[in-house]
């Protein structure tokens, strides 16, 4: 292998020689079947492979149906594309939680800034805004909150991004409740609720 191949070259001749190998022509495009990378295009194709994840769990939210498989031919490129940018399937689990819960985050937030300046009103806009993500996104919540496939040394990486966005909900409440209450354990309780609500 040469020494100065990039990431993008590596894509395009790993996905070339898959190809052959499968009795195709490299230089054939058929329906269905994504062009060959151009260089600098390899970060946009990892967006694509997570953007695939992303739409395939989204619409059942059971992590264990997924497959590299399912996802490359969502894309267009062979499966061993895939792991240029993911060592395995549970890397790409990963960054698909790790967009959801960026996702949800950023609901809530926004819901939290039409609510206005006064806390209560704030905490009772997130809440809504939780509920009304995992109703209508149930796929997508039933994927976050499984731990399903991900070996424990990645499950910290997704906890982190869920816990930032309870720290804010926890943030909220002790901007209500105010010194001398457990907003934390209150938190949870709220949590709890708002979690219940959606998978009930």
């Amino acid at each position: 292998m040469r020494d100065d191949l990039t990431r993008d070259d590596l894509t395009r001749e790993v996905s070339d020689a898959a190809e052959t190998a499968a009795g195709a022509d490299p230089g054939d495009t058929p329906a269905g079947r994504r062009r060959r990378a151009r260089r600098g295009e390899g970060d946009r194709l990892r967006a694509e492979i997570v953007d695939a994840a992303s739409k395939l769990l989204a619409a059942t939210g059971e992590v264990g149906e997924l497959s590299l498989r399912a996802v490359a031919r969502e894309v267009g490129v062979a499966a061993t594309s895939i792991y240029l940018h993911f060592r395995n399937l549970d890397e790409l689990v990963l960054a698909v939680k790790i967009r959801y819960f960026a996702e949800f985050g950023e609901a809530l937030e926004a819901a939290a800034r039409a609510g206005g300046d006064v806390p209560l009103a704030r905490a009772r806009a997130r809440a809504r805004a939780y509920v009304q993500y995992g109703m209508r996104h149930p796929g997508r919540y039933r994927a976050m909150f499984t731990s399903e496939t991900l070996p424990p040394h990645l499950v910290p990486s997704v906890l982190y991004v869920g816990v930032e966005v309870f720290d804010a909900v926890r943030n909220e409440i002790a901007a209500v409740v105010g010194p001398g209450v457990d907003a934390r354990m209150l938190a949870i309780h709220v949590w709890t609720a708002l979690h219940g609500m959606v998978t009930l």
